[in-house]
């Protein structure tokens, strides 16, 4: 009788954290849809507890202060697949054209994923949501300082185009105002983005490959 009732303790403690859980993350989806399309100062702990369907002390239990919840809408949201296997490819790759384009379809999961975060940071109003943006801006830089030099390598970085004039190209290119421009405001879809990123990249960066001529065949005697 004892096992039983310690199998049915385990059961409810488990039960309760997964509804905690759920809890938790309806919560986060709700914020999220609140805060992107409003601003940090307009949206409260009550409006984000009416869109999740929840007390707003339960909102206040859970995260605190308004602060803890973006946070953390901002942590769950910065979450990309298979990013890192792209990277290894750009990364491997020796012709210059495909690591652009592989470096365009990066941009594009990543934006994907964050673009609505990465600019509710940059116009939240709050010292550290700005911070975190300037920091994550800082860290995509310093993660593409070794991609000039590879397309110095390759032969094909443009002429009289520096290190670090080409490395600001690439970040300012890849970063998410370009991506909010055309597939927020102008209705793009993620792939066409993608495309036009990618022959945008190749174009400011990159000099045309040169084409091997074929061999000229000499004359054919004619037959008499």
């Amino acid at each position: 009788m004892a096992k039983a009732v310690k199998r049915t303790r385990n059961y409810n403690v488990s039960f309760r954290q997964e509804q905690a859980q759920m809890t938790r993350q309806r919560i986060l989806d709700a914020a999220r849809r609140l805060l992107i399309k409003g601003t940090y100062s307009s949206v409260t702990m009550e409006d984000i507890a009416q869109e999740a369907g929840v007390a707003y002390q339960t909102v206040y239990a859970v995260f605190g202060t308004k602060l803890q919840v973006a946070k953390d809408v901002i942590q769950a949201g910065f979450h990309f697949e298979a990013v890192d296997e792209l990277v290894a490819r750009a990364n491997a790759t020796p012709d210059p054209e495909v690591a652009m384009r592989i470096g365009a379809q990066i941009s594009r999961r990543i934006h994907e994923t964050c673009a609505d975060l990465v600019r509710f940071m940059r116009e939240s109003g709050d010292a550290e949501l700005l911070a975190r943006y300037h920091q994550n801006e800082e860290m995509r830089l310093s993660q593409q300082a070794h991609i000039p030099a590879l397309l110095q390598r390759s032969g094909r970085l443009q002429p009289g185009l520096s290190h670090s004039d080409a490395l600001a190209v690439l970040w300012a290119m890849t970063g998410t105002d370009f991506y909010s421009l055309l597939v927020f405001q102008r209705g793009w879809t993620p792939s066409r983005y993608e495309d036009w990123l990618g022959t945008a990249l190749i174009s400011l960066l990159l000099v045309p490959a040169k084409r091997v001529k074929p061999p000229t065949l000499p004359p054919r005697s004619r037959k008499r």
